[in-house]
């Protein structure tokens, strides 16, 4: 491992409970990040719902792996890989885990966008890095453009945004470079966004959101 590598995964894991808090938050889970820190210390939350417990559960576990990956040199951005995160993140939570979709899925709030076909997601899937491994750009646009797709092609029931997440991040540590979490204080802006992009294919109003977040120098 490089000085970069082992100075980004020490800053992620200071602030685990903070990149969980916020992976779940974008999902509307309801717990507070105070409650995430108790949760996390092996402490049960009362009055709080079993299946909201075990996302947090599950969205930490994720986190673990990742890093666990990137000190052992082991992680890859291939489909096994993205299927090992999905199934952690997802785990009872989705229809089906462990493969790609076997059914159609559309995204709640989007009206033109329609993602591909279940037997099209291989294929899809192959371009899509195909054309990853010859974009000319620094290693935060091309994590940007890697979560961006990943989270429109919907590869899976469940958790695609939280997996594309994980993945972006497993290369931005890969190469030394801090993690980049969407805080949950900016839910809002990046649903409409996330939304925008959608429906319109237009990746620069979420890719100048996600490069203010990582310029910002901050973990949230």
């Amino acid at each position: 491992m490089t000085n970069n590598q082992k100075k980004a995964l020490f800053s992620s894991t200071r602030m685990h409970s903070e990149l969980v808090y916020n992976m779940t938050k974008l999902e509307g889970n309801p717990y507070t990040y105070s409650e995430v820190k108790t949760l996390l210390d092996g402490i049960t939350v009362g009055g709080r719902k079993l299946s909201d417990q075990e996302q947090v559960l599950r969205v930490s576990k994720a986190w673990e792996e990742l890093r666990s990956q990137i000190k052992q040199g082991t992680f890859t951005l291939t489909k096994a890989n993205f299927i090992h995160f999905n199934q952690i993140v997802a785990e009872n939570e989705a229809l089906i885990v462990g493969c790609f979709r076997t059914g159609q899925v559309y995204i709640a709030g989007v009206e033109k966008y329609i993602p591909p076909k279940a037997e099209e997601l291989d294929t899809v899937f192959e371009q899509m890095m195909k054309e990853f491994q010859q974009l000319e750009a620094d290693v935060h646009t091309k994590a940007f453009w890697l979560f961006l797709q990943c989270a429109k092609h919907q590869f899976f029931y469940d958790g695609n945004k939280r997996t594309a997440q994980l993945m972006m991040n497993g290369f931005l540590l890969s190469h030394g470079l801090p993690v980049v979490s969407i805080p949950a204080r900016l839910k809002r802006s990046y649903d409409s966004k996330m939304t925008r992009f959608y429906d319109t294919n237009k990746m620069q109003p979420m890719m100048k959101f996600l490069q203010k977040l990582a310029d910002s120098g901050r973990y949230e």
